[in-house]
């Protein structure tokens, strides 16, 4: 037998079920689903933590790990012939694992590919393992804890070890694996819990024309006598009817608004509300009132009817919105529509037509770009179009540390120019960081690569109007922000003081997020946000992560900081979208950052299939008002 071929015998533990379905599959000939490969067949151990042991009889290993100070303990398995196993026909690897000892355990399964650990070379899964429980653990190939899209797409051609390892403990610990085999068919997918599945409406259509979504009534009823769309309400009761997908959630982050098409069948006006309901919170109500035999489109945006205001209760070191302003809805988590018609005297008939998520472009103002959305006496202080060939060094940098996530290297060739813009250029690129090989930080020789641009040490400004147009990236993943952080200059260092201490957020200094981008979110919502008083258990912060707004003809969304003594406000397209007033706003000059890394708090996982990506600048410009000069 080659590798190539599949397995043809069972293993003694191997269970009936298994050895069936192999016969019906070595039956059936060509065209049929491939026979298992039973690993452990053809497995050594080849690597075991200190004080550990593991062996392989009768078709199970068997681990037996003592306690102490090791941080993965378990076993490393390798082919018993040739550098590595050809798994290319399978899509997955699973196995059976037993916890035979007395406490919880955690087991994790890795398949590996030749090459240093800690360059990604690796797919993982994790089972939890109560005592005496048993478990089936999964690694799919190009997936990672959780089923996400990994960092590293396993090459299931060249897979060099497996490894099964625990966490730390103080306890001697035990586990049985059994059935570990390669199973499936290649390029399958992991299965998808449907009630979390995110669904993208064809043509953002969630009712009518085709769709199927569910329909559900409160204090209403559909006639017997007709489709469920159409219902009737009781007099002297409010009513409701939801839309809602057939399974999961509807993700409209590429949408930003909702049309509802609503017939009043009756005789009577029919007052109604409408309201987009969210993982994260409901929209406003929109009302209407629908004359008798007509049809309404009634139309909700994802943006807030008012501006997010800020308010801080110093004492509790805690931020909220003023209530009434700003919005808690989730577009990319959209779990129904609702129409509800308040209590009426009469009876009343309604129909649902329609309703779908649509994308609605912005009316840009002629000044928007030419001067700040405020009166005063302005004067512009910079004007950074990216027309040139090569990015104007004496303004920017393209080299910085990261301090956000551990993947994603900086390096000058991923800051891209022409036609007017200036691309952060996110793709799948081993290299160095800041491109210097002699670079020690944590990101050195990481998987990807982008550019940033910052303005440190080059081009600061204390209070004004910042601004930026902006188009931004829809891979998934991926965290693109504008905004800036203090700089108190070089002279504000003492000898001996540390670089951090020039832009520190205590003591005037702060963080202002302008617009920073999470792409699971889609690209018409964003953070915006202040932080102060560092980053450690002082850490003080406050804004919103539902700042919505359209984008312009061509995708780009405008968007800028007004930044006065004792306040700030962040405007899209000209139109106030947040704004906070207090003492604590920043009283330091600060510099100017737009960067894009992977990850964020609500992100999806980074999916190196989609990738390259471009976070787009056409422009960056700057304003300052002549009396805070």
């Amino acid at each position: 037998m080659t590798e190539n071929a599949p397995a043809t015998t069972v293993p003694k533990k191997a269970s009936l079920f298994v050895a069936l379905f192999l016969a019906a599959c070595l039956a059936l000939g060509d065209g049929a689903a491939i026979a298992p490969k039973f690993l452990l067949d053809d497995a050594v151990v080849a690597q075991v933590t200190e004080g550990a042991s593991a062996t392989i009889e009768g078709g199970a290993l068997r681990v037996k790990l003592p306690g102490g100070p090791a941080g993965y303990p378990g076993a490393t398995l390798s082919p018993k012939e040739g550098e590595t196993w050809n798994l290319s026909p399978w899509g997955r690897i699973e196995a059976r694992v037993t916890n035979t000892c007395d406490e919880n355990l955690h087991v994790n399964l890795r398949v590996d590919n030749p090459g240093d650990w800690r360059t990604n070379p690796w797919n993982a899964e994790a089972v939890f393992l109560k005592p005496g429980e048993s478990k089936t653990v999964s690694v799919y190939f190009g997936y990672s804890y959780g089923h996400k899209p990994a960092d590293y797409v396993v090459d299931s051609s060249r897979v060099s070890a497996l490894l099964l390892f625990t966490g730390k403990s103080a306890n001697d610990r035990s586990f049985v694996v059994e059935d570990l085999q390669a199973i499936g068919a290649a390029g399958d997918e992991p299965p998808v819990d449907p009630s979390r599945r995110a669904v993208v409406p064809q043509d953002g259509i969630l009712f009518g024309a085709g769709a199927s979504p569910k329909l559900s009534y409160v204090e209403a009823k559909a006639k017997p006598d007709g489709p469920p769309s159409v219902v009737t309400i009781p007099s002297g009761k409010r009513g409701a009817v939801k839309i809602q997908p057939a399974q999961g959630y509807w993700d409209l982050g590429s949408f930003t608004d909702v049309r509802v098409a609503v017939r009043n069948r009756g005789a009577a006006p029919l007052a109604l509300v409408v309201r987009l309901d969210s993982a994260g919170g409901n929209s406003a109500e929109l009302p209407a009132t629908v004359p008798p035999g007509q049809t309404m489109h009634v139309e909700i945006p994802f943006e807030a009817p008012l501006p997010w205001a800020g308010e801080f209760d110093h004492a509790a070191g805690k931020g909220r919105a003023v209530p009434g302003t700003g919005t808690v809805f989730s577009s990319c988590r959209t779990t129904s529509v609702t129409v509800l018609a308040p209590a009426a005297p009469e009876e009343r008939e309604m129909e649902i037509v329609d309703a779908r998520a649509v994308l609605v472009h912005a009316t840009i103002p002629k000044w928007l770009g030419q001067r700040p959305p405020v009166e005063g006496d302005w004067v512009q202080t910079l004007a950074e179009e990216f027309d040139g060939a090569a990015v104007d060094e004496s303004r920017w940098n393209l080299r910085a540390s990261n301090y956000w996530d551990k993947r994603t290297h900086f390096s000058r060739d991923n800051v891209v120019l022409g036609g007017g813009l200036a691309r952060l250029h996110y793709e799948k690129k081993t290299g160095f960081q800041n491109d210097d090989p002699d670079d020690k930080s944590a990101v050195q020789n990481s998987p990807y690569a982008c550019g940033i641009l910052t303005s440190y040490g080059k081009w600061t400004q204390r209070y004004g109007y910042f601004e930026a147009r902006m188009k931004l990236p829809r891979a998934p993943g991926l965290w693109p922000a504008f905004w800036t952080m203090p700089d108190r200059g070089a002279a504000f260092l003492a000898p001996g003081d540390p670089e951090w201490k020039r832009h520190q957020t205590e003591n005037g200094g702060m963080e202002f997020d302008i617009m920073e981008h999470l792409t699971r979110w889609g690209p018409h919502r964003f953070n915006i946000a202040c932080h102060w008083d560092g980053y450690g258990k002082n850490h003080r912060a406050i804004g919103t992560g539902n700042a919505y707004m359209r984008p312009d003809a061509d995708g780009f969304i405008t968007v800028g900081l007004l930044w006065l003594p004792g306040e700030m406000a962040v405007y899209g397209n000209g139109l106030k979208l947040a704004g906070w007033k207090d003492p604590r706003v920043a009283s330091v000059p600060a510099y100017l950052i737009l960067y894009m890394v992977s990850g964020g708090w609500d992100n999806d996982p980074l999916d190196p299939r989609r990738l390259p990506a471009d976070f787009e600048i056409d422009y960056v410009r700057a304003w300052q008002r002549k009396d805070l000069r």
